[in-house]
Order: structure tokens, then C-alpha cells, then sequence
């Protein structure tokens, strides 16, 4: 899913009513994505978007660098003077249009994830039945109170902590009953073939309605796995 066209900004016409419209449109686009709780997909959406206005931003500043002319020099402070060559209407306007949509999108940005620790406090991801700081596999297991099954999810612990966290992959092995006895169980079962693995419990306490499952919740409890075991909590 693509909520900005590619080339929205660079490509003709550059008319700053159009461009703007256009911008509107997604931050609007965007805006619903939040409002349904589809928080995943609204992060990468802006992370995205963004990634690309900065580098129009400050590919600016590199043109500007390779096109300017040294025009004199300044012997009281030894500094070189230079001139720079008159951009064209479009691209003034095209570059105007480009630290509008950075300002918007940094603010949904913020927005975001602002709702992301709101529903990151809500939740809470324990260690069970014991910590074991050097194993390198796993499991986590999402309760929900109001659900009747646990989906276990599997992990491999990345080689190094550069990535970032989305990259860090769960994969679902199973469901169980949701009660003390069918966790247990599942511990001492696979306990039996390895003791490699630590195993976790991610609960939610959220009170209104629950986000949705792989659109939010998931990635929030993927996100808050991966900083409990990069920082060795």
C-alpha cells in the first residue's frame, strides 16, 4: 500500500495548488490509518515518505554546493563569497512544497507514536519461568484476556542489534488454551527437546476497543521483544 504516488512532488505539473492537494490527500489517507488503530502500516507510510523528502531536501544543498561560483574573497576573515545560480519558478515552488510536507508528516510522525507508547503502557512482556540472559532462541506467547487461545510466536535472535526492529522476525507455531495450566505445558514440552529457548508472555490490559492483531498489536509486541533482548532486561 502506497498512500504517495512515486514522484508526486518532482514530477510536472509544478502548480503549488495540485501539490498541495495531493499532500492533503495522503496526510488525510494517513490520518484514517491512525484513527483505525493501523499504526503498523501508518509508521511505515511516513518513515517512507519522509526518507524521500529529506533527500530532496538536502540534495539541495549538494546542487547548490556543485553549481555555485566563487564571486571574491573576504581577507578579514578568509572566507570565500559566493553567487548562485537563479532557480527556475518550478523547482522554487517544488522545494517549497517539500519543507511543508516534511513539517506535516513529521508531526503525524510524532502523533504516532505518541499512540504507540500510549497502547506500549497498556502492555506488559514478562519473562517465564525464569531469565536465561545467553539463549539465542525463543518463544512469546500473546495473551489476550478476552481470547479463549494463546498464538505462540517463535524467534531466532539476530546476529547483531544494527537492524531495526521490524526486521526482527516472529513467526506463529501455534495456539494454546489461554489458562496457566496450557502454558506450563508448553514450556515443559519443549524444555524437553532444548534448553536453548527462553520464553515470554506478552499481556495486554487494554480496556477500550483492542487495536487489530497484525496491524498493531503484533508489530507492538515484535518491537517491544526485540528492545527487552537487545538490552538485556
Amino acid at each position: 500500500m502506497a498512500v504517495f504516488k512515486n514522484n508526486w512532488l518532482t514530477e510536472p505539473p509544478h502548480d503549488y495548488e495540485l501539490k498541495y492537494y495531493k499532500l492533503l490527500a495522503g496526510i488525510k489517507e494517513i490520518k484514517s490509518l491512525i484513527s483505525a488503530n493501523l499504526l503498523y502500516s501508518a509508521i511505515l507510510e511516513v518513515e517512507n515518505e519522509l526518507e524521500i523528502l529529506y533527500s530532496i531536501k538536502y540534495g539541495r544543498d549538494e546542487v547548490e554546493s556543485k553549481t555555485r561560483v566563487i564571486t571574491g574573497i573576504d581577507l578579514d576573515t578568509m572566507s570565500l563569497s559566493y553567487d548562485y545560480p537563479k532557480e527556475s519558478e518550478d523547482i522554487s515552488t517544488m522545494y517549497d512544497m517539500c519543507n511543508i510536507a516534511i513539517d506535516n508528516l513529521e508531526k503525524l510522525y510524532r502523533l504516532i507514536r505518541d499512540k504507540w507508547r500510549a497502547l506500549e503502557s497498556e502492555c506488559a512482556i514478562t519473562e517465564i519461568p525464569d531469565k536465561k540472559f545467553l539463549n539465542t532462541k525463543g518463544y512469546i506467547m500473546y495473551v489476550d484476556p478476552n481470547s479463549k487461545k494463546i498464538p505462540v510466536y517463535s524467534y531466532v535472535e539476530p546476529s547483531s542489534f544494527k537492524i531495526d526492529w521490524d526486521k526482527f522476525k516472529l513467526t506463529k507455531t501455534e495456539e494454546i488454551e489461554n489458562n496457566i495450566r496450557s502454558i506450563a505445558t508448553f514450556i515443559a514440552t519443549s524444555e524437553s527437546t532444548s534448553s536453548q529457548f527462553r520464553f515470554f508472555r506478552f499481556d495486554t490490559k487494554i480496556k477500550s476497543k483492542m487495536p487489530p492483531l497484525e496491524e498493531c498489536m503484533i508489530p507492538l509486541m515484535q518491537y517491544c521483544l526485540f528492545n527487552r533482548i537487545k538490552h538485556g532486561i
